[in-house]
C-alpha cells in the first residue's frame, strides 16, 4: 500500500471505520439476545414510569377489555375440563349485561361424550348470542413426507353460529424464546394442500367489535400494504418495519403476572360470572375474553414482563391497538448510517495528536450517540433501536482499534524521524511533530512564520578582553540560557552564528499566535539577561546587551543538503533578510527589540509598543514601519510611558517639518536617557541645515547592511 495513504488521516479513518462496521455487522448476531433484553427492559421501565402518573394511565390502558379467568376458585367448584352446560349461564349473563363481543380460548373441537345434549344447547346459546368468537388452532406436525400445518377447529355446530373464528399463536422468537410480536393473518397449507388465510384472534375480535358498533361487516375486510395492516378502511396499524408483516406488542405490566403493581385491568373469576355475582355494568359494551389461568394449566409465555398467561398476552395485543401505542423499529439503514457516523467521528478524532481534542471529542460523541440519541428516541418517540448494543460496541471498537493503529503509526514515524529531529528541535517540538506525523514535510514548503534574530551588542570588542577558554564558557552559558527560553516557547533554533541566533516559530508545529510568543520570548530574554548581568558583573565589568529583530511573514522552509553527508533545515526569502536587518536597525535607535509593522498589527492589544520610524532598509524599495517592543500590556512603568508619550509628540512635530521644535523635544528626551531620540535629534539638525524637498516621504534610508 502507498506509504502516503498510511499517513493520510482521512484515508486511515475511512479504512478503519469500514473495518469496524464490518466487525459490528458480523458480530451483531450474538448480540441479538442482549438487544432483546435491553429492549424489554426499556419498554417495561418506560411503561412503569408512565403508570406511576395517574393522569397517564388511561393513555396506556384501555378499559374496554374485560378478562374472565377460569382460575383456581372456578376449578375447585366446576372442575376442568368444564362441562359445556356451564358456559350457557356465563354467556347469558354477559349478554344480559350488554357485552359487545365474547372471545373463547377453548377450542371445543371434540364432542362432549358424557352429555351430548349440552353440545346442542351450547350451539344454540352461541346462535342466540351472535357475538361469540371461537378459536382455530394451527399446529405444526411432521409427516413422513413433509412438515405441514394442521388445522384443528371447533365442531361445525359451534363454528356455524360463531360471529368469527381466529387462530391464536403469538410469534415466539426462536432465539430469545420471548413473545414480542404477532402476525395479523397467516396463510398456510393444510394436509390437503389447500391454502387458507386465517386472521389472528385480536383481528377477529376487533373486526367483530367494530362490525357490531358501526353495524357494518368488517369481519371479511382484508387489506394490507408494505407498511400497514388495515383493520377497517379508516383504521391502519403499522408494521414494526417497512416491508415487514408483524406488529410489535407494547406490553404493559399487569396484575396476575409476576408483578401485581397495578389494578387498572378489569379481571374477574369465571365462577363469579357464572353465579351472576358481578355488577352487569362492568361488561356493558365491552370486549370479554374467557381464558384458563389456573396455575396447573400451563398456558403461559415469556414476555418483556417475564412470565405471563396467554390471556394477558392477548390483552396486551388488543390494548396496543385500541390505545394506538404502537412500537416501531427505527429504519435499519438509517441506524447503520448513524453507527457508521459514530465510528467515523470517533476514529477521526481519536487519531488526533491533541489529547484535549481526543478527550473532548470522545466524551461529546459518547454523550450524543450513547445518551442523547437513544434517550431521545426511546423516551420521546415510539421507536426502538435495532442495534442498541452495537452502538456501545462500535464505540469501544473505534477507541481500541484507532488507538492501536495510532500507536503503531506513531512509533513507526518516531523511529524514522527521531534521529533527524533530534538535530533540529527541542523535545517538546519533536513530541508534537511525531504525534502528528502525517503533517510533517521535510521537503520545501511556503509557510507564514515568525523569524527572530538576536545578536550581542559590541561582541567583537567584548571578546577581545577575554581568554579563549573564558569566552567559550561565557558563550556556553549565554546560549544555553537563551536557548532554554526559546525551546520553552516551542521555537525552532535554526542556527547559531557565534553569538548570534536565528530562530523560527511555526516551522513545524501548527500553532497560531506566533507573533505573540515571539514578542513574549524577546521580553523574557531581556529580563533573563538583566539577571545574568548581575551574576556576570562579579566576574568582569562589561554589561551584556542583546539586540533582537522580529518579523512575521511568509518564507520558504526547506532542507539544504548534500545527500547522506550534510543536511540543514532553514528558511529563505526576503522576509528572513528583513528580520535580520531589523536586528541591525536597533543600532541606529539605541533600542534592543525592534519589530516590523506586521508583528505590531497582530499583537498590539497584548503588548506595549513605541512607534520608531518609517524606514527603507538596504536592498528594499518598499518602506515599512518599525516599532520598539516595551512590555506586556498594562505593565509599562510610568517613567517609560511618559517618555513614549513625549516621543510621539516629538515625532509628530518632526513629520510636520517643525524641526526646530522637534529638536528641542528630542533634546529633553535625550536628557531622560532615551536613546532613540538621539537619532531624531541628529536628523533634525541635518534637516534644519538642509531642508528636505517638497516630495519628502518621511522615510529614513538605512544605507548599511
Amino acid at each position: 500500500m502507498n506509504n502516503k495513504l498510511l499517513h493520510n488521516r482521512v484515508f486511515l479513518t475511512i479504512s478503519i471505520s469500514s473495518f469496524i462496521l464490518f466487525l459490528v455487522l458480523v458480530l451483531s448476531n450474538p448480540f441479538y439476545i442482549i438487544n432483546e433484553k435491553i429492549k424489554s427492559f426499556i419498554i417495561k421501565t418506560k411503561n412503569e414510569i408512565y403508570l406511576l402518573d395517574n393522569s397517564k394511565i388511561d393513555q396506556l390502558i384501555n378499559n374496554d377489555i374485560v378478562v374472565i379467568n377460569f382460575d383456581e376458585k372456578s376449578l375447585d367448584k366446576l372442575w376442568f375440563p368444564i362441562s359445556r352446560r356451564e358456559y350457557k349461564p356465563v354467556i347469558e349473563n354477559l349478554n344480559n349485561a350488554w357485552a359487545e363481543v365474547i372471545g373463547f380460548d377453548i377450542i371445543f373441537a371434540n364432542n362432549n361424550n358424557l352429555d351430548l345434549k349440552w353440545d346442542d344447547i351450547f350451539a344454540k346459546t352461541i346462535k342466540d348470542a351472535w357475538n361469540i368468537v371461537l378459536w382455530w388452532a394451527i399446529i405444526s406436525k411432521t409427516f413422513s413426507w413433509q412438515t405441514l400445518w394442521v388445522i384443528e377447529k371447533p365442531l361445525d355446530k359451534f363454528l356455524t353460529w360463531a360471529l368469527a373464528f381466529w387462530y391464536y399463536q403469538p410469534n415466539v422468537d426462536i432465539r430469545s424464546n420471548v413473545v414480542n410480536s404477532f402476525r395479523p393473518s397467516a396463510k398456510v397449507y393444510d394436509v390437503n394442500k389447500v391454502l387458507w388465510n386465517y386472521n389472528h384472534f385480536w383481528i377477529a375480535i376487533l373486526k367483530a367489535y367494530y362490525s357490531k358498533i358501526y353495524e357494518k361487516d368488517f369481519i371479511n375486510y382484508e387489506k394490507s400494504d408494505n407498511n400497514f395492516y388495515y383493520l377497517r378502511p379508516d383504521y391502519k396499524i403499522p408494521f414494526f418495519l417497512s416491508n415487514a408483516s408483524d406488529i410489535l406488542i407494547n406490553f404493559i405490566p399487569l396484575p396476575n403476572s409476576n408483578e401485581n403493581k397495578y389494578s387498572k385491568l378489569p379481571s374477574y373469576s369465571f365462577l363469579d360470572v357464572y353465579e351472576n355475582k358481578i355488577d352487569p355494568k362492568v361488561f356493558e359494551w365491552k370486549i370479554v375474553l374467557i381464558w384458563a389461568t389456573a396455575k396447573w394449566i400451563k398456558d403461559i409465555f415469556t414476555t418483556p414482563n417475564w412470565i405471563e398467561y396467554g390471556v394477558y398476552v392477548l390483552w396486551n395485543i388488543i390494548n396496543t391497538v385500541l390505545t394506538k401505542n404502537y412500537l416501531l423499529y427505527l429504519d435499519k439503514n438509517l441506524e447503520l448510517f448513524l453507527i457508521f457516523t459514530l465510528i467515523l467521528l470517533s476514529v477521526y478524532f481519536n487519531l488526533s495528536r491533541s489529547g484535549y481534542v481526543l478527550v473532548f471529542s470522545n466524551v461529546s460523541i459518547s454523550i450524543i450517540f450513547l445518551v442523547i440519541f437513544p434517550i431521545s428516541i426511546l423516551v420521546f418517540t415510539s421507536y426502538l433501536l435495532n442495534y442498541l448494543f452495537e452502538l456501545f460496541f462500535a464505540l469501544i471498537l473505534s477507541l481500541t482499534i484507532s488507538n492501536i493503529v495510532k500507536y503503531i503509526t506513531e512509533n513507526k514515524n518516531k523511529n524514522k524521524l527521531n534521529k533527524a529531529l533530534s538535530e533540529y528541535v527541542s523535545k517538546a517540538i519533536a513530541d508534537e511533530i511525531l504525534s502528528n506525523s502525517w503533517k510533517i514535510n521535510l521537503d520545501w514548503e511556503r509557510k507564514k512564520l515568525a523569524i527572530y534574530f538576536s545578536d550581542i551588542e559590541w561582541f567583537t570588542s567584548i571578546s577581545e578582553k577575554f581568554e579563549p577558554e573564558f569566552l567559550v564558557t561565557f558563550l556556553r552559558d549565554y546560549l544555553s540560557e537563551m536557548s532554554d527560553i526559546i525551546m520553552d516557547e516551542k521555537w525552532f533554533i535554526n542556527k547559531y552564528e557565534w553569538d548570534a541566533i536565528m530562530w523560527l516559530w511555526w516551522a513545524f508545529t501548527p500553532y497560531d499566535n506566533y507573533s505573540y510568543y515571539s514578542c513574549l520570548s524577546a521580553l523574557k530574554q531581556q529580563k533573563r539577561l538583566s539577571e545574568l548581568n548581575e551574576i556576570w558583573s562579579k566576574s568582569w565589568f562589561s554589561v551584556i546587551k542583546v539586540r533582537i529583530g522580529l518579523h512575521v511573514w511568509e518564507a520558504i522552509i526547506w532542507n539544504i543538503w548534500s545527500a547522506w553527508r550534510k543536511m540543514e533545515f532553514t528558511a529563505l526569502w526576503d522576509s528572513v533578510n528583513l528580520a535580520s536587518r531589523l536586528e541591525w536597525v536597533n543600532k541606529f535607535y539605541g533600542t534592543y527589540i525592534c519589530v516590523s509593522e506586521n508583528v505590531y498589527e497582530e499583537v498590539k492589544d497584548d503588548f506595549e509598543f513605541r512607534y520608531l520610524d518609517k524606514i527603507r532598509v538596504k536592498g528594499k524599495n518598499k518602506p515599512i514601519k518599525i516599532y520598539e517592543l516595551l512590555s506586556l500590556k498594562w505593565e509599562l512603568d510610568k517613567k517609560r510611558e511618559n517618555i513614549r508619550n513625549s516621543f510621539v509628540v516629538a515625532v509628530d512635530l518632526y513629520n510636520n517639518r517643525d524641526f526646530l521644535l522637534a529638536k528641542d523635544k528630542f533634546k529633553e528626551l535625550i536628557n531622560l536617557w532615551d536613546t532613540a531620540s538621539k537619532y531624531y535629534f541628529e536628523m533634525c539638525e541635518n534637516y534644519i541645515k538642509n531642508i528636505p524637498s517638497i516630495d519628502w516621504d518621511w522615510v529614513s534610508e538605512m544605507k548599511s547592511k
